[in-house]
């Protein structure tokens, strides 16, 4: 099972509805609606939509849940609660903008949903947990940090490493460039991947 959340700064343009469900998260899902996308499920406390931009929302989404605006979690997170199930979640969007902290909270929710992934139109980030990793195609860097003690090898990067001890405080990994038949061996521990496709 495939699950989309948009956020609001999401690139929809290429938008392929290859999903089984699609959440808009607060202002996320007028931008889905705007872009001619029907959310299965409108998510939020609505605090950044107007009240007849919520009208609409209401009016086009197939659900809705309205979360109280004083609460302990974020609209992103409370919509990767509903599918924390599912095999593949992708956020779209949440890696600019001016909400810095932002983005930090969902490489957290990244980092604690292993089947969590956040995507747009420049960067992939996601979470390796065992050696069973294939580099994904089509970017020019990826950038690797330890979220926990990590054990590395790799193959067919502009730099390569043997059996290097990556703690959670080096950032020797930043910006490495994809070569040529790219392997990552984790041979213990967890990693965070950031793929980007130009400088």
């Amino acid at each position: 099972m495939k699950a989309a959340i948009i956020l609001k700064d999401a690139n929809l343009i290429n938008f392929k509805n290859e999903y089984d469900i699609i959440i808009g998260a607060d202002r996320g899902a007028l931008h889905a609606i705007n872009c001619g996308i029907i959310p299965d499920i409108s998510i939020g406390d609505f605090d950044s939509v107007t009240n007849d931009e919520y009208k609409l929302i209401e009016s086009k989404s197939k659900k809705i849940i309205k979360l109280n605006p004083i609460k302990d979690t974020s609209d992103t997170n409370s919509a990767v609660s509903l599918v924390k199930n599912y095999d593949e979640i992708y956020i779209l969007g949440g890696i600019k903008g001016n909400r810095i902290e932002h983005l930090f909270a969902n490489v957290i929710d990244l980092i604690n949903n292993p089947n969590l992934k956040m995507l747009n139109e420049n960067s992939l980030f996601e979470t390796i947990t065992n050696n069973n990793y294939k580099v994904k195609e089509g970017y020019k860097f990826i950038s690797i940090f330890a979220i926990e003690d990590s054990i590395i090898s790799l193959y067919g990067f502009k730099y390569n490493l043997c059996n290097y001890l990556l703690k959670t405080n080096d950032p020797l990994c930043i910006s490495n460039e994809i070569i040529n038949n790219p392997k990552i061996d984790l041979i213990k521990g967890k990693l965070l991947i950031i793929y980007t496709h130009a400088d």
